[in-house]
C-alpha cells in the first residue's frame, strides 16, 4: 500500500482517520518506516471487541434470548387460553 492509496482508504473509512489521530504518535512511527499496511492492520485490529466487550455481548444476547424465549411462552398460553374460550362458547351456542 502507497501513502496515496492510504489517504485514499482515509477518506473512505472517517472513523480510521479519527482513530489514527487518537494514535498519532504509533501512525507517525508506522508512517516513517513506509508500513502503511501494517496501519490499516493495527485499525482493524483495534475494531474487534476486547474479551470482556465479549463477554458482555454474550450475557446481552444470552438474556435476550431469554426475554424471546419468555415471550413465546406468554403468546404460546394466551393462545391456549383463546382456544379454550372459544371451545366454551361454541358449546354455549348450541
Amino acid at each position: 500500500m502507497t501513502k496515496k492509496e492510504l489517504k485514499r482508504f482515509a477518506r473512505q473509512h472517517p472513523e480510521f482517520a479519527t482513530w489514527a489521530r487518537s494514535q498519532r504518535q504509533k501512525v507517525r512511527n508506522l508512517a516513517r518506516q513506509r508500513n502503511y499496511e501494517l496501519i490499516v492492520q493495527e485499525w482493524e485490529k483495534s475494531k474487534q471487541p476486547k474479551p470482556v466487550q465479549r463477554k458482555v455481548m454474550a450475557h446481552q444476547i444470552a438474556e435476550s434470548m431469554r426475554d424471546v424465549q419468555n415471550f413465546m411462552q406468554n403468546v404460546e398460553s394466551v393462545f391456549g387460553k383463546i382456544k379454550a374460550l372459544h371451545g366454551y362458547t361454541r358449546n354455549l351456542k348450541r
